[in-house]
């Protein structure tokens, strides 16, 4: 998918930014700005400009673009976390009344949403859900689940759909189709937002901005995006099990990984030696580094596969 190669180091002054990993990033800034996520877009922007070797052109627009960013969205430049929080508060409410005067002024509303939950694309059915999160009536949180279960589906919309019960108020275990298999899952044990994931979870993407922040600063942007995307594939197997039983040691073995395997796909190779001797990988943690190391490859293969 993406094609970025290593000159010399792994220093972001020695990448080639090729026309198919410019034109995934190009698409990626535009998604952020149709969903208005403008912090999003001012990060990957940040993050553009800093490849030396980018065509001037190129150059020009991502400038222009990320100072009209600046300038119309100028709280992108100092995101204060509270007043963040407050306002997904208010949008969650204000979404809230919403489908419930639509709910009310439209009878067939609501069989609209399940249609498009049904016969939709991937971000038709993420928008149903989350508009169906707001509905309080018992037969639409069965026909999710029903929905949910009569067949494997994407990872990220099976574990929304989770999040869209869990928020619905249903509660107990729910057996769904997922990976090739069979997964148990205890709806109301579904994380809502990633400060629910457990601590040792969320070291991953600390240890990897630790790690990264002074070569690579803007690196952790993008472990952070595919580490939440993984945790959505994992959720419910015995990945996630695993990961919650982790011993002392592997919060460094699966952070380590994911740098390596996502360095591998953004810049097509890896230092591999330099980067588990900074993590502190030794012989012993090899054999668990290169299971987390394919389990992630696998990953990152059934989602984003190479075309041919």
């Amino acid at each position: 998918m993406l094609e970025v190669i290593i000159i010399t180091e792994p220093s972001i002054n020695n990448l080639v930014l090729f026309p198919k990993t410019e034109q995934f990033y190009e698409e990626e800034i535009t998604r952020f700005l149709q969903h208005e996520q403008y912090n999003d877009a001012l990060q990957l922007l940040t993050f553009l400009l800093r490849f030396p070797n980018a065509d001037q052109q190129k150059t020009d627009q991502w400038e222009a673009l990320l100072h009209w960013l600046q300038t119309m969205h100028p709280e992108t430049l100092f995101p204060a976390t509270s007043v963040m929080e407050e306002e997904q508060e208010e949008e969650e409410e204000l979404l809230r009344q919403y489908i419930q005067e639509k709910t009310t002024d439209d009878s067939a509303y609501i069989e609209k949403t399940l249609n498009m939950l049904r016969e939709g694309s991937l971000e038709q059915q993420v928008a149903a859900l989350e508009q169906l999160a707001f509905v309080e009536l018992s037969e639409v949180s069965q026909a999710v689940k029903r929905w949910i279960t009569e067949k494997g589906r994407h990872p990220h919309v099976q574990f929304k759909a989770l999040q869209t019960l869990k928020k619905m108020g249903e509660q107990g275990f729910i057996e769904l189709p997922k990976n090739g298999g069979l997964v148990l899952v205890e709806i109301e044990e579904t994380p809502l937002i990633p400060e629910d994931f457990p601590m040792q979870i969320r070291d991953m993407i600390r240890r990897v901005g630790e790690i990264s922040e002074t070569e690579q600063p803007d690196f952790v942007y993008f472990a952070s995006q595919t580490w939440h995307e993984f945790l959505s594939y994992a959720y419910g197997t015995s990945i996630y099990s695993d990961l919650l039983r982790m011993e002392e040691g592997a919060v460094d073995v699966w952070a380590s990984a994911l740098h390596v395997t996502l360095q591998e796909k953004l810049f097509g190779m890896a230092n591999r030696e330099e980067l588990l001797d900074a993590y502190g990988i030794v012989d012993s943690m090899k054999l668990q580094w290169k299971r987390a190391h394919l389990t992630l490859q696998t990953f990152m293969n059934q989602m984003n596969p190479n075309p041919s």
